[in-house]
């Protein structure tokens, strides 16, 4: 389990939680050199399995989380403590995608994946990046942190 500033991160699958690892992984350079905590966790979805949700979420947070989608990345970031967490998974979120055959939801805690019985085989990705202490000039630093397809 990936401990945070802001609690423990935790996976579920169709509401039942998963044991996972979470991939340190090094701070990219020039996109978020400042970031004190930059982790992959990876879910291993088998079309075979039928539709899921695949949930990433801190269970004992209790603040709003601000959205911060971009092209190909949806995201969630919470501010507390003079800390920003954010977590990202790859992908756009819409009642009925196009191009990809999966889509996914903000929580009030977290973000989730959503398959369908066409969903295929794949890896779901979540991003997980925190920096502290978070001010306007560097707090872009943890949505970039969080963007699995930088992983």
């Amino acid at each position: 389990m990936l401990l945070t500033p802001l609690g423990p991160i935790k996976i579920f699958i169709n509401d039942n939680e998963i044991e996972y690892t979470a991939r340190k992984l090094e701070t990219i350079d020039r996109r978020c050199p400042d970031v004190n905590g930059r982790y992959l966790i990876e879910y291993e979805y088998l079309k075979e399995c039928g539709a899921q949700i695949i949930k990433c979420l801190i269970p004992s947070i209790n603040i709003e989380g601000d959205i911060e989608s971009g092209e190909g990345l949806e995201a969630i970031a919470f501010y507390k403590d003079n800390i920003k967490l954010t977590i990202g998974a790859e992908g756009e979120f819409h009642e009925y995608p196009q191009n990809i055959d999966y889509s996914g939801k903000y929580l009030d805690n977290g973000i989730q994946y959503e398959t369908f019985q066409t969903t295929g085989d794949r890896i779901f990705k979540f991003g997980v990046s925190w920096i502290h202490p978070c001010s306007k000039e560097n707090e872009i630093q943890a949505w970039f942190g969080a963007d699995p397809t930088m992983m």
